[in-house]
């Protein structure tokens, strides 16, 4: 059978951060228990549409760190995930601390997911964090000693304001508590946040695009010489730590989200959306607030927009099996000048192309043909 992955949509948080574009909210007092008994409700509903236990487990949001550590122990025995299952929860500095890592170490997750974002004052006040530096430093602290089968932390950079040296500043920092993951994120403005309004009004200058290469490159250089491997356009991994529901999203497989506004994709080829607003969510939780079934050519864009960021790059057996096929003629330029590799199986970004990902996820897609329909017998 082939693994599948559960997203378990948390929408709480105690702020707002001005770039986010996620589904949340902040609520003072956030009815938990009515929103796990919903997210229990909602699972038990479409669980048969999946074969076997979930392979891994993510609790992302908002601020999971948030939901009471009981309830987290309660959701995963209802999951029944399999064993040795990859269980993940984000957590935000300033959310937890020692004992209640511990209980959520009780409850079932073996890996958590930090938000640092930054370790300068200035940038973390700018982006609202909720925390201060030292919270960020002594949850990193905390996290590496509490016997966690893995843990990742999220660095943001081109920041407004911020320098090379700021970033590598944050990079020291972070490297200094020896991860085994790190996911970074370079600031982008999304449609609706307060930030992207902000800079439309001319408020924050852009980050200058010679400077953002910069600090990316610095940061490909320092992790590298850290011992991470990159793995995926925005994230590395020591061996053995790579986030395998993460992997799942990147190598064209399927998962149940469920959860306000969670996204899923089913085996049967549906998109499923939930609820977004948490009290309907609650109100019907058996219920998508969507579903809809691509077309044959936009499941082969879904698994090239994917498969493309990762390291292991675009399958040719796994687009055949989806009724398509590259025409890597078309893609010959981009292999002469040293930003894809192309194999006899697959065809993958190389060196500088990461940098250029999006421009290159144009091409591969332009190079997109549908496989001849195999000849009627009679």
């Amino acid at each position: 059978m082939d693994p599948w992955g559960l997203y378990v949509h948390i929408p709480w948080c105690r702020s707002r951060c001005p770039y986010c574009a996620f589904n949340t909210y902040v609520d003072p007092d956030p009815p938990f228990q009515s929103y796990t008994h919903a997210l229990i409700r909602q699972f038990e509903a479409h669980q048969l549409d999946f074969k076997g236990q979930p392979s891994t487990v993510f609790f992302g949001g908002g601020t999971p760190s948030l939901h009471p550590p009981g309830q987290i122990h309660d959701l995963i025995q209802a999951f029944g995930p399999k064993e040795n299952a990859e269980i993940t929860l984000e957590a935000n500095p300033g959310t937890v601390n020692p004992d209640l890592l511990g209980e959520f170490l009780k409850a079932g997750i073996n890996r958590i997911s930090l938000g640092i974002q930054t370790f300068q004052p200035k940038p973390a006040r700018f982006l609202n964090r909720g925390h201060s530096v030292a919270d960020a430093k002594r949850l990193l602290s905390d996290v590496s000693r509490a016997g966690f089968r893995s843990w990742s932390a999220d660095l943001m950079f081109a920041l407004p304001h911020q320098s090379v040296a700021d970033f590598q500043s944050d990079l020291d920092s972070l490297l200094a508590c020896d991860p085994p993951h790190i996911s970074l994120y370079g600031l982008t403005a999304e449609e609706g946040p307060p930030y992207t309004k902000a800079l439309q009004a001319g408020q924050f200058p852009e980050q200058d695009e010679g400077l953002w290469e910069e600090m990316y490159d610095c940061a490909v250089e320092r992790l590298s010489e850290a011992g991470l491997q990159r793995y995926e356009v925005s994230n590395w991994a020591r061996p053995g730590h790579q986030s395998q529901h993460n992997n799942l999203y990147w190598r064209g497989r399927n998962w149940m989200g469920i959860g306000a506004g969670a996204h899923g994709w089913h085996p049967q080829g549906l998109r499923t959306v939930g609820h977004a607003l948490p009290k309907q969510f609650m109100a019907q939780p058996t219920e998508w607030a969507s579903q809809s079934k691509p077309l044959a050519r936009e499941r082969a864009i879904d698994y090239l927009l994917g498969a493309l960021r990762h390291n292991l790059g675009v399958e040719y057996s796994v687009l055949s099996q989806l009724g398509w096929r590259l025409n890597t003629e078309k893609l010959n330029h981009h292999v002469q000048n040293g930003l894809l590799l192309r194999d006899k199986n697959s065809v993958r970004v190389h060196g500088r192309g990461w940098k250029l990902i999006n421009s290159l996820l144009l091409s591969v897609e332009s190079a997109l043909e549908c496989l001849p329909s195999p000849p009627q017998s009679r």
